[in-house]
């Protein structure tokens, strides 16, 4: 396995492949956390286009506001459980590196 595995054997193609597996794997259809606080865009500030030369930045429902990528850290940070167990009741998280053989 290489660091851009899962420990359910998920081979990502690069890391926000790895990203959307995890998305896939613990954000609920219905954005609701564990807490019943809804996590989902709510809006998008400075849609990059020609004219803005500023990077986009997206709102949580929860009032978290930052770029594309930060937001989509919070919403793994969000909804990925303490034991990394998903929606289908298998463990997820980022493989180790397989040790090198000399």
């Amino acid at each position: 396995m290489n660091q851009l595995s899962c420990t359910c054997g998920y081979q990502a193609e690069d890391p926000d492949d790895l990203a959307i597996h995890f998305g896939e794997m613990f954000i609920p259809v219905n954005d609701t956390a564990a807490d019943g606080q809804i996590h989902n865009e709510a809006a998008q500030d400075n849609p990059r286009d020609s004219t803005s030369p500023a990077p986009r930045t997206m709102t949580c429902r929860c009032g978290f506001t930052a770029t594309a990528d930060a937001f989509d850290q919070h919403l793994l940070a969000v909804f990925t459980p303490s034991d990394h167990i998903g929606l289908d009741g298998n463990r997820h998280s980022a493989a180790a590196p397989a040790a090198r053989q000399c």
